[in-house]
């Protein structure tokens, strides 16, 4: 056995001391990979930090488009809601008006037409405009007379 031998330990220590600076080259190797790695993570945190920067930043602008058109929305129907309810007076008031017309006029009965009524009361009124829209045509003494009372029928509708 070389064990004891004063020239197998020289040996044995070179192969172990050869190893360990293998072991070191690689370790110093591998070191610059990874400073090269780091390097190379460190530009890419970077760029996610600068990308989620601006991410964060078409966030705030999107909440606040959200925030205006909510509000803007918001406004809308307040206004619907008014409008709504003038249309809901408006067409009350119509309702009595076209009463109030139905009431005036009921004696008053139309060429071809019967008596006004809610069935007829549209037709009726577009007979009555075109009466009145086409006032220089040669209308009969009695159309003539008609047209006068209904004048004066409506004369006492008040708007």
């Amino acid at each position: 056995s070389l064990s004891g031998c004063p020239l197998n330990a020289q040996a044995i220590k070179k192969g172990k001391i050869s190893e360990e600076l293998m072991t070191i080259k690689l370790k110093a190797s591998g070191g610059i990979e990874s400073d090269e790695e780091i390097r190379h993570l460190d530009e890419e945190i970077k760029e996610l930090n600068e990308s989620n920067l601006k991410i964060e930043a078409d966030m705030m602008k999107l909440q606040t488009q959200i925030t205006s058109m909510e509000s803007n929305l918001k406004t809308i129907e307040e206004e619907n809601k008014i409008i709504e309810q003038n249309n809901e007076s408006l067409l009350k008031e119509l309702a009595g008006l076209s009463q109030a017309l139905i009431s005036s006029l009921a004696d008053i009965q139309l060429p071809q037409m019967g008596p006004i009524s809610e069935q007829n009361f549209e037709a009726y009124v577009n007979t009555l405009t075109d009466m009145y829209s086409n006032l220089e045509r040669d209308y009969s003494p009695e159309c003539k007379a008609l047209l006068e009372s209904i004048k004066q029928a409506v004369k006492g509708i008040h708007v």
